[in-house]
């Protein structure tokens, strides 16, 4: 089954799925692993990973897309990619939206960003462009896919303007095609509002920061859609490896932080995770043909 169809199987079956976000191959193959259905592809993690830079719309399409393709084909769940404003004018959404596809990707947001985009919560840099044009951009990708099952979700980040307008700008996306629409609420009455007055499923985003909310309760809410912890996995493993080069500065040693951890691994470990069995086993097989 195309990982397209499998995406539009799960938004059919479940109410609301909730993941978390990949930066790179390691990162998707764990979050697979732990048990979640699919894994969104982070525009933040990808600057972070790939250049060790902020979020600021310095990649472009085809390195995100290269990123992309190899993730996508390292796991068996599908990918959801953030593809910022689509890479430039109308014709460069045609070709995001064709090459996200070629790679292996089930969907994809659009936002209605000014190109090049901020991270969505450097509200101090944003700009957003006007919502007739951006109902353009979703008309251009709509049309590009060629796989009617590719998702094309719209996010808006008109919260540097209002909740009214984010909600405004939703439900017109929304009644112009898009799959799913993206709004950016920060309190639990704006995330209410958001979801009693959007029609349509949502994709939105928690974080560690929001801890006063939890999937559980925007479900009883009434919400429908992905809920995504979009760079969660980035800081843990940020976060992780500074612990553990502190001690080894420290002490030239990093034993210690290894005991502590709840699942601790070295070579044995890692290796059949990352799928070391199967390349021998595959080898081993056509080596033996030579005999």
């Amino acid at each position: 089954m195309r990982s397209t169809t499998k995406m539009r199987k799960l938004l059919a079956e479940k109410k609301l799925i909730v993941t978390a976000g990949a930066h790179d191959a390691l990162s998707a193959k764990v979050i697979e692993y732990m048990g979640f259905d699919c894994v969104f592809l982070s525009g933040f993690g990808f600057e972070a990973s790939l250049l060790g830079k902020p979020d600021s719309g310095l990649l472009t399409m085809s390195e995100i897309v290269n990123h992309a393709k190899n993730i996508s084909a390292g796991i068996n769940i599908p990918t959801l990619a953030d593809a910022e404003s689509g890479y430039g004018g109308f014709s460069n959404i045609r070709r995001t939206v064709q090459e996200f596809e070629r790679a292996g990707v089930a969907g994809i947001f659009l936002e209605d960003q000014v190109h090049p985009t901020f991270c969505g919560t450097l509200k101090k840099y944003k700009k957003v462009i006007t919502q007739e044009e951006m109902l353009v951009r979703l008309r251009v990708a709509m049309d590009a896919r060629t796989d009617p099952d590719f998702i094309i979700c719209a996010r808006t980040d008109a919260d540097i303007i209002s909740l009214d307008e984010q909600i405004r700008r939703a439900n017109a996306y929304a009644k112009a095609g898009a799959d799913l629409v993206t709004v950016l609420p920060q309190r639990k009455e704006e995330f209410r509002a958001c979801i009693e007055h959007i029609n349509a499923p949502l994709w939105l985003y928690l974080s560690q920061q929001t801890d006063d909310i939890s999937p559980k309760e925007l479900e009883q809410m009434g919400m429908r859609g992905i809920i995504i912890y979009p760079v969660e996995p980035l800081f843990a493993a940020t976060s992780a490896m500074m612990d553990m080069l502190a001690e080894l500065k420290e002490t030239g040693m990093c034993s210690e932080y290894f005991k502590k951890l709840k699942r601790p691994m070295d070579y044995r470990e890692f290796f059949p995770f990352i799928g070391l069995n199967e390349i021998v086993a595959h080898d081993q097989k056509y080596l033996a043909m030579m005999k």
